[in-house]
């Protein structure tokens, strides 16, 4: 990137945009405004361009915003919709880094933005076939019109002048249109884009006075069923009504993307008293997402201590209350075979029944969710994780034409044992065996049955059903070669949606971070069972030695694209090395991946 640095020192990018302010029409000057965006998108991954451009004097972003409208009033296309999205990306990039900056600086910077018009200006082209048929189009445009607005109450009075029509959520249930839904959809879209630092809070501030957060939670508690001293069952007809109106999945999104880094909304929503309601809510399955969105909500929320403590109350009650329920089916069950539990817990009965009772005890880990019993009372039986695995490439930034293919896995850590997952097959003749599974699955979209090696269950019965579910994987991702190597890229892939806080519910329905958290130690083991029945573990070995070798520093760069590189040693590390080595070989692993994240995107 050194040549790029040079058109910071030596005038070239204030020639790149004289040129770029000179185009009036990006049909007839689609040759030069390819080309240079081509050299601004290189030039953004320097920092040192990035401050040149966040420089007023040069008024970067003025020039950038007039080229933007071109593109967006103009006819959509393949060709067209790719300039839009490299421009409104390099326009992200420079806005990104200015708001980073002291709040001074930023409001010096965005004097160069124009004035109001701009604002709406931009929103008029938000309706534009460019914009609602591409979603990259429209994150990235959401994240630009955030920027332009922070620190200055005129422009963020435009931008909710312009969405505040579209948060009266009754009357939204009651009658909308597909204008209404855009408009709402792409105020959720910029809420989550929002930067998470106090230039970015200055417009949260402004939608939380402008009462966009009240009216969400008024639209909750108005409509929510009664959350009682007792459990509400999640299949209540009152709770089903409730979870399919229009609205709440674009309140609870809306909600989510407020309360990420803000402290006021999270208060806000504390002193609403709504998360009762939303604890009920993540318990929920629905082709909605509402328990995933209620669940990332509450997430958001715990990084409040206040509003954490409230959280962990309500999820301790709804523990408390499973098991006061367990016990009580438990008397009505003993009191129908002529038994009950005395005073000190002992179930008393006549002697051949009594000396049983005594060996009973409640089932305590992981518990099949048809049978209802886990390793106490069926230790030899294998217990098995719904999983869902899809075809993917193993490193998206991988330099090759034809990329490394692997597959993924999420879950939702519904766990079942497989004979009971069979029968239920069995006799639901009419369905498909994942369809018929998705309903034990809490109607999560599931194709494989990741296997459990319990203590007690013979290796002969994991060894088959952990054939069955590589079986599984043939058929779903027609990926042939299910090996160590491919099940460490699962791997990775899952920690790498952990690391870059993607969603872990857009192709099941189901299924969020804590959820995918349990599934990690039983795809490390998987990985060290198939590592080890192939004896592929020295070589492994061997070549993370290589790879920690400080010669092997000095190919880092090179590496940086490699399907096999840092973020797979990585996993092998912790797959292959004791928690002490790990210890010593961390630092390593950091700056290697510092090395591979500056060649890739910096």
């Amino acid at each position: 990137y050194r040549m790029a640095n040079v058109l910071a020192d030596c005038g070239g990018l204030d020639t790149m945009l004289c040129r770029l302010a000179a185009i009036t029409n990006t049909s007839r000057a689609r040759s030069l405004l390819q080309v240079l965006l081509k050299l601004f998108r290189l030039c953004v991954k320097v920092r040192r361009n990035q401050e040149v451009l966040s420089r007023p004097e040069l008024g970067a972003i003025g020039v950038f915003l007039s080229v933007l409208r071109l593109c967006l009033e103009s006819e959509s296309d393949s060709s067209q919709s790719s300039i839009t999205e490299q421009l409104l990306d390099i326009m992200e990039t420079i806005l990104s880094n200015a708001a980073a900056q002291s709040m001074d600086s930023f409001l010096e910077f965005s004097a160069t933005f124009g004035g109001p018009e701009n604002v709406r200006a931009l929103l008029s082209c938000t309706t534009s076939s460019n914009v609602r048929n591409n979603r990259s189009v429209l994150v990235h445009l959401t994240r630009v019109l955030a920027a332009l607005v922070y620190g200055n109450r005129e422009k963020m009075a435009v931008l909710m002048e312009h969405f505040g029509p579209a948060l009266d959520f009754d009357r939204f249930d009651l009658e909308r249109t597909a204008e209404d839904e855009h408009r709402l959809e792409m105020f959720c879209v910029l809420a989550a884009g929002i930067e998470r630092n106090a230039i970015g809070n200055t417009l949260k501030d402004y939608v939380v006075a402008e009462g966009a957060v009240a009216a969400a939670l008024r639209y909750i508690a108005g409509h929510a069923p009664c959350v009682g001293p007792t459990l509400l069952r999640t299949d209540s007809d009152e709770l089903r009504e409730f979870t399919s109106k229009p609205a709440l999945k674009y309140v609870l999104r809306l909600l989510g993307g407020l309360a990420q880094g803000h402290e006021g909304t999270q208060l806000a929503v504390a002193a609403g008293d709504i998360v009762p309601i939303l604890h009920c809510l993540e318990q929920v399955s629905s082709d909605e997402h509402v328990g995933t969105l209620a669940e990332n909500l509450l997430e958001a929320l715990r990084t409040s201590g206040a509003v954490a403590s409230s959280i962990e109350r309500a999820r301790e009650f709804t523990r408390s209350e499973k098991k006061r329920l367990a016990m009580a089916m438990r008397e009505k069950q003993l009191g129908a075979l002529g038994m009950r539990t005395n005073d000190k817990g002992q179930v008393t009965a006549r002697s051949a029944l009594q000396h049983q009772m005594e060996e009973l005890a409640e089932e305590t880990g992981l518990v099949c969710c048809i049978c209802r019993e886990g390793y106490r009372y069926q230790p030899a039986k294998v217990l098995a994780v719904y999983t869902f695995t899809k075809r993917c490439n193993v490193d998206e930034h991988e330099a090759k034409p034809r990329k490394t293919v692997g597959y993924s896995t999420v879950t939702h850590f519904n766990v079942v044992h497989v004979d009971c997952h069979m029968s239920a097959v069995r006799l639901a003749r009419a369905r498909d065996e994942w369809e018929s599974a998705a309903l034990q699955n809490a109607n999560t979209k599931c194709n494989g049955l990741l296997p459990l090696w319990g203590p007690q269950v013979p290796e002969s019965a994991f060894a088959s059903c952990l054939a069955r579910h590589n079986a599984y994987l043939q058929e779903a991702t027609g990926h042939r070669d299910i090996g160590h190597q491919s099940a460490a890229h699962d791997l990775k892939l899952l920690l790498l949606r952990f690391a870059h806080e993607r969603p872990f519910h857009e192709d099941t329905g189901g299924g969020g971070p804590q959820s995918n958290l349990h599934l990690v130690p039983y795809l490390v083991h998987v990985c060290l069972y198939i590592m080890n029945t192939t004896r592929s573990a020295p070589r492994e070995e061997k070549a993370l030695a290589q790879y920690l070798e400080p010669a092997a520093a000095e190919r880092c760069l090179e590496t940086a694209h490699d399907s096999e590189g840092p973020l797979y040693f990585a996993v092998m590390s912790l797959l292959l090395r004791s928690p002490r080595r790990w210890q010593l070989d961390r630092i390593v692993h950091l700056r290697r991946l510092l090395l591979m994240a500056h060649a890739r995107h910096c």
